[in-house]
Formats: structure tokens, sequence, C-alpha cells
């Protein structure tokens, strides 16, 4: 019994003096004793509280080692170990060893009141199972050649943490043991109460909330925030007066009242109600797609636009990927930049060839990249399609104009 009070403790001293040193408060060390409740076998909640069927182990019996790996997930390894009483088996002393790793699944962590469940597997041995025999019924006995078993576990637990770092644990699991042609006949309860240590420097907050001492809480922000909002108001406030009491009621400066001013905040000319006209074409920088360049009214502020040209290879009317890319381009100036305008597709020839086939070719690669700008989104009775047949100079393309009338 010495020698198990002694490797416990070794335990529990080594991991503190590991983990202490990263203060790292995502880690747990809980120590205690255990409680096993071996219930009769026709019922898990019948006698629950019979002092018989429950072996007490006063002394520093287990040891649980956590991390949490997330906010409200912690994985542990739990070893119990002890003489147990077993009133089912009628066993007396028997050596019982518990090892287990598993989830805790924390439904309000980092608060003082800390419940969760739990849910694990792992080794169990108990001896003097063998050459025994457990009575079932008047004709019936269970009998196991076995002292090692595999199991699974799970239960429910809370810690409360008295100050940042230690609290009570108190816990109780669900144990089944699966062995050969066994029911429920080695299952059992175990019940836990000890301490909790959780490492790194921590602190309880104004709500009651546990946080690192480097980090801010809730309250600490909500709290700045508030005089943060409360010193931008002033100032607004201030900077208001201000206004009022010159009565600079022009932000520009440009001799026209805010109140009157499409622009209040560029210096713009009157005619235009307060707005500018960087480029000086007589439109208004808000009215004009192009404000830096010098344009044309019809083009909405920009300048003459000429189209680049769509190539074909030879004898060929269809578009390549690069043809596409221009059409796309040539798309968006005719919707978004010239609306209200109209165009001409010429389509044009090498001098290779008959007069009569050139004649058709050009007419089909111009309402090929017809076709393509109407699927665009342009308007088809803003276009004109001709076939010019051989281009002097011009070659194998297609070329869009504007159309004057």
């Amino acid at each position: 019994m010495k020698n198990v009070n002694f490797f416990i403790v070794a335990l529990f001293t080594f991991f503190s003096s590991v983990f202490s040193q990263d203060s790292k408060e995502k880690w747990f060390i809980r120590i205690g004793a255990h409680n096993i409740n071996y219930y009769p076998i026709t019922s898990p909640f019948k006698g629950f509280f019979l002092k018989r069927n429950n072996s007490f182990n006063p002394i520093i019996s287990s040891i649980e080692l956590e991390h949490n790996i997330k906010k409200h997930i912690g994985l542990y390894l739990d070893a119990s170990l002890g003489p147990v009483d077993n009133t089912r088996w009628k066993l007396r002393d028997s050596f019982f060893i518990k090892l287990s790793p598993g989830v805790n699944l924390y439904i309000f962590p980092h608060y003082k009141f800390d419940p969760y469940f739990r849910l694990g597997a792992g080794y169990h041995k108990y001896n003097n199972y063998l050459n025994r025999e457990l009575r079932i019924s008047e004709t019936k006995y269970f009998k196991t050649n076995k002292k090692n078993f595999f199991l699974l576990d799970g239960g429910v637990g809370f810690n409360l943490w008295v100050v940042s770092n230690f609290g009570i644990n108190l816990q109780s699991t669900y144990n089944h043991v699966f062995a050969k042609q066994s029911i429920d006949y080695l299952n059992f309860w175990k019940h836990n109460v000890g301490l909790i240590f959780r490492f790194g420097n921590l602190k309880i907050n104004q709500d009651h909330k546990i946080v690192p001492v480097t980090e801010k809480d809730d309250s600490s922000v909500s709290s700045i925030q508030e005089q943060e909002k409360e010193k931008n108001f002033l100032e607004l406030e201030e900077k208001e007066k201000k206004i009022f009491c010159k009565n600079q009621e022009d932000s520009d400066n440009d001799g026209i009242l805010d109140k009157e001013d499409l622009c209040p905040n560029q210096f713009g000319l009157k005619k235009f109600q307060g707005c500018p006209d960087t480029d000086l074409d007589n439109i208004p920088d808000h009215e004009d797609k192009c404000p830096n360049k010098f344009g044309k009214k019809e083009n909405k502020g920009c300048p003459d636009v000429v189209f680049r040209p769509i190539l074909f290879d030879l004898g060929k009317f269809s578009l390549s990927t690069r043809s596409l890319t221009i059409i796309n381009e040539i798309a968006e100036i005719m919707i978004n930049i010239l609306p209200n305008s109209k165009f001409y597709i010429n389509g044009y020839t090498d001098p290779n060839g008959k007069s009569y086939y050139n004649k058709i070719l050009s007419l089909k690669r111009a309402h090929s990249v017809f076709e393509a700008l109407v699927y665009k989104g342009v308007d088809s009775s803003r276009i004109e399609v001709r076939g010019l047949g051989v281009g002097k100079k011009k070659g194998r393309r297609v070329e869009i104009v504007i159309r004057k009338s």
C-alpha cells in the first residue's frame, strides 16, 4: 500500500515540475481517491448507495493528466490502482488497476463551476478472477479465465475552482468490461473525489471567468471601448461647435454653400453646382467616364475610341482566344462608354483568291464578330455588318468603327 501511494505522489510531482516550467494553462492534473461500486448483476442502479456494494479507497489512488486541445474539448489519461473489495464475486482486497485515455467535453469552460461529460476506453486488471465462479441464478454460474480486460467508460464530472489554478473535482463513470460470454458480470461504477490543479499564470475576472493574466478580459475591453466612444463623441462635438461658431458652411471654399453644393468636399465650379471638371472638357467629373482625359459629350467624356482590329487565319472566319479577349473589351466600351453610338463591323480579306469568294469570306468574318458582341449584351440594332472583300493594306481582319450619322 505504501508503494502505491509513493508511486502516485512521485508521478504527480514529476508532471508538476515538467509542465509548470512552461506555464501552459491548457494542462490539468487531478489527484485523489476513488470508490468502486460493484452493484448487483440485476441492475446497475440497484443498491447504488449501499455500503456493502461500494469499496472506497481513502488513499491517493487515482491520478489524471489532461490537455485542452480546444475550448470545449480536453484529452485525458486516467490511472487508478489499489486494493478493492468486490462483493459481487465475494472478493476482498484484490489488486485493481484501470488505465484509460479519453475525451472530456466541457459545457461552461473557464468558469468557476466547470461541469463536463467524459468518454474513454482502456485497460483494466483485477486479480483473483481466476478459478472462481459467479453465481448468477439458482442453476447458472459464470467463470472467466482472464484477469486483464479491455473496457469502455463514460460519465460526468465537474470542477469547482476555489482559486484560478486550484479546485475540487468530483466525477462518476460507468465502466463496461469486455469478456467472453459476459453481459455485465464484470462491469462497475467508478467515482472519484479529489483536487485539481491547472498550470499557467491565471486569474478570475469580474465576470467570474478564468483567463490568463496577460489576456484582457471582456469587461476591460468593454470599458476601454466605451471610453474610446466617449472620447470620439466629444471630439466630434467640439469640431461641430467650431464649425458652427465660425459659420463655415462652405467646406471646400469654392464659393458655393454646402446645402447647394453637389460636391461639398471638392472644389468645383458654379455652373456644375460645385462639382469639379478636372480635364476641362465641359463635363463634370461625376458624369465623366474619363475624368482625367479631354473627351466628347457623346462619348461620356472620353476621347474618340479606336478599336483594335480582330485578325483571322488564312481562309478562316472562326474567332481565336485572343480575338475573344479583344471583343470583350470592345463590348465593355460599347455598353458602358458609348451606349448611344452605332457601329459598322467591316470584314476584310487579303488579295489571294477569287473576288466573289473573298466577298463571302469577309462577310462571314464580320458576322462572327457581330454574333460575339450580341452574345456579350450589345444591342444588335446598333450594329451594321458589312463584308468589304479585299481591303487595301488591311489583310485578313475585322474593323469596328463608329457611325457618324
